[in-house]
C-alpha cells in the first residue's frame, strides 16, 4: 500500500499519465503554497515582531513559512520512499507510483511558486542570491522534465528528503527575529539544523551508490535531457551546496547573525533581532 491511500482513495486511482491530471495537481499545488503564503501574511500581522520587519524581512517570513511545510511534507515522502517503498527501485529509470506522481506535481507546484516569488522579490529589493535561484531553477526544469519525459521516480521522490533541513532552517530565521538566539530552544534547533545538512550528504553519497548500482541500466535506457540535469544537480548539491550551507549554518550556529539582510549585520550583538520599523 502506497502513502497517499492514506490521505484520499482517489490520489492512488488517479491517471496521472495524463497530461491534464498533472497539470491540476500542479496547479493545486500553486496555489495552495500561494494561499499558505497570505495566511501566514495574515496571521503574522497579528504579531509585534512581524509588524516590526522590514518589507523584505516579510517577504522572506512568509516564504520560510512556506518552505517549512513543504520540507515536513518532503521529509515524510522521502522516508517512505527510501524505507518502506519497494517499487522503485525494480526499475530506477522507469517505475512509478501514484505516491511518486503525486509527490512530484506537488513539487513542481512549489517550484513554480517558489521561483516567481524570488523574481519578484529580486526584482523589487535588488538582491540575488546565486546558489539560492541556482538550486531552484534546476529543481523546478529537472522536476519538470521529470514528469514530462515520465522516468527516474526513483530518484526524485527519494531526493525529496534532502528537503529535510528546510523546517528548521525557518525555525533558526524566526527565532533569531524574535530575539530568543541565547535560549535552548535555538541552540537544540542549530544543533538539528547542521545534523540535518550532515545527513543530507549522507543521502546524497546513498543517491550516488543507486547510480554505481543500478549504472547499466540508467546508461542504457535513462533519457538524456534527464540523465544531464539529474547528475549536473546532483554534483552540484554533492560538492558545493550542501557543503557550503553546511559551514554557513555552523558558523550560524557559533554566531548567530542573519546574513541575509544587511540589518542585521549592523546589529550583531542582538542576533539580528528585529528592533525597529524601517521601509
Amino acid at each position: 500500500m502506497g502513502l497517499v491511500e492514506y490521505i484520499h482513495p482517489y490520489l492512488a486511482e488517479a491517471d496521472y499519465r495524463k497530461t491534464s491530471v498533472k497539470l491540476t495537481f500542479i496547479f493545486s499545488s500553486f496555489i495552495f503554497y500561494s494561499l499558505l503564503y497570505i495566511f501566514s501574511h495574515i496571521f503574522g500581522s497579528g504579531t509585534r515582531t512581524y509588524n516590526n520587519l522590514t518589507k523584505k524581512e516579510k517577504v522572506f517570513w512568509n516564504l520560510a513559512v512556506v518552505r517549512a511545510i513543504y520540507g515536513i511534507f518532503c521529509t515524510i515522502v522521502g522516508i517512505w520512499a527510501i524505507f518502506v517503498d519497494e517499487e522503485l527501485e525494480k526499475d530506477v529509470v522507469f517505475a512509478t507510483t501514484p505516491t511518486s506522481y503525486f509527490a512530484l506535481t506537488v513539487t513542481v507546484g512549489f517550484f513554480i511558486f517558489e521561483c516567481s516569488a524570488i523574481i519578484i522579490s529580486d526584482i523589487i529589493y535588488r538582491k540575488f542570491s546565486f546558489l539560492l535561484n541556482l538550486h531552484h531553477w534546476l529543481s523546478l526544469v529537472g522536476y519538470s522534465v521529470l514528469m514530462i519525459v515520465e522516468s527516474s521516480h526513483c530518484f526524485g521522490t527519494k531526493g525529496l528528503i534532502l528537503e529535510m533541513s528546510t523546517p528548521f532552517s525557518a525555525i533558526c530565521w524566526t527565532v533569531l527575529k524574535v530575539g530568543k538566539a541565547d535560549t535552548l530552544l535555538w541552540k537544540a534547533n542549530q544543533f538539528l539544523l547542521v545534523h540535518t545538512f550532515h545527513l543530507r550528504s549522507v543521502v546524497e553519497c546513498f543517491l550516488w551508490y543507486i547510480t554505481f548500482k543500478h549504472w547499466d541500466r540508467i546508461w542504457e535506457a535513462m533519457p538524456l535531457a534527464l540523465f544531464i540535469m539529474l547528475y549536473t544537480q546532483l554534483t552540484l548539491v554533492t560538492f558545493v551546496m550542501t557543503p557550503y550551507w553546511t559551514y554557513k549554518k555552523t558558523q550560524q550556529m557559533i554566531v548567530p547573525v542573519d546574513w541575509n539582510f544587511e540589518e542585521s549585520n549592523k546589529t550583531r550583538m542582538t542576533n539580528g533581532a528585529v528592533e525597529k520599523k524601517t521601509a
